[in-house]
């Protein structure tokens, strides 16, 4: 499908109210699209949710306009967590030549076996004799260790347990936010940023209502301004 419903042009907005951080004028880009539209929505609500929190509450859950700010930093923690293990996945790969197995050629055949563990070598030991099998064993510790060094210099496997953690904190926030009530059109939007965030993140779905979701959140934002 075409970008056309997501690439409506919107009218340059200057609002007279100050972004409450650095005090300059918010202005929503002509042009919204796919490549944009997440991270302007997400620019355009956070001086409005932070507008919105100094607003008195009464007792009771925890107002979206609270939830969304903790659950997007987490979100933004999340993705720097991803590319920076994503780079170091790359790193290790190229350093240890690909995760650690081991390809055998099982005699008489052009076939080449690839083995992972000392699990899929036994069962080769009716195809392959002692040394072939004793050779791939020992080839297989050695790649193992030079995987563990690399990943331990690198420190891999701590982004990975970073991002996972950090994936799973913002699932969390993110489903308790879209079950709570909102209470004006702002929180509204947030919601609904975060729902496209979680489940759309790359604009790509183009099956109903998701296409039509990415539509009202480009109204919502345009509505907001007007206020």
């Amino acid at each position: 499908m075409a970008d056309s419903e997501i690439s409506r042009t919107l009218p340059a907005i200057t609002r007279g109210k100050d972004n409450s951080q650095n005090g300059a004028t918010e202005r929503l880009p002509r042009l919204i699209d796919r490549r944009n539209l997440l991270p302007v929505a997400a620019r355009w609500l956070s001086p409005r949710i932070d507008q919105a929190r100094v607003l008195p509450r009464e007792n009771g859950p925890k107002p979206v306009r609270e939830m969304w700010p903790r659950w997007h930093a987490c979100h933004q923690q999340r993705l720097r967590a991803t590319h920076l293990r994503q780079k170091l996945e790359t790193e290790l790969l190229k350093a240890t030549g690909g995760t650690p197995a081991v390809e055998l050629q099982v005699p008489g055949t052009d076939r080449l076996t690839s083995v992972r563990s000392f699990a899929d070598i036994n069962r080769l030991a009716t195809e392959l004799n002692s040394e072939q099998l004793s050779e791939a064993r020992a080839e297989l510790r050695r790649r193992r260790k030079q995987w563990r060094e690399t990943d331990q210099r690198l420190e891999y496997s701590d982004a990975v347990a970073r991002e996972q953690e950090l994936s799973h904190k913002a699932g969390i926030a993110g489903r308790v936010l879209l079950i709570t009530a909102p209470s004006s059109l702002i929180e509204v939007t947030a919601k609904l940023h975060c729902l496209i965030v979680m489940h759309d993140p790359r604009l790509k779905i183009d099956l109903l209502p998701w296409p039509e979701l990415r539509r009202l959140l480009k109204d919502l934002m345009r509505i907001g301004d007007r206020d």
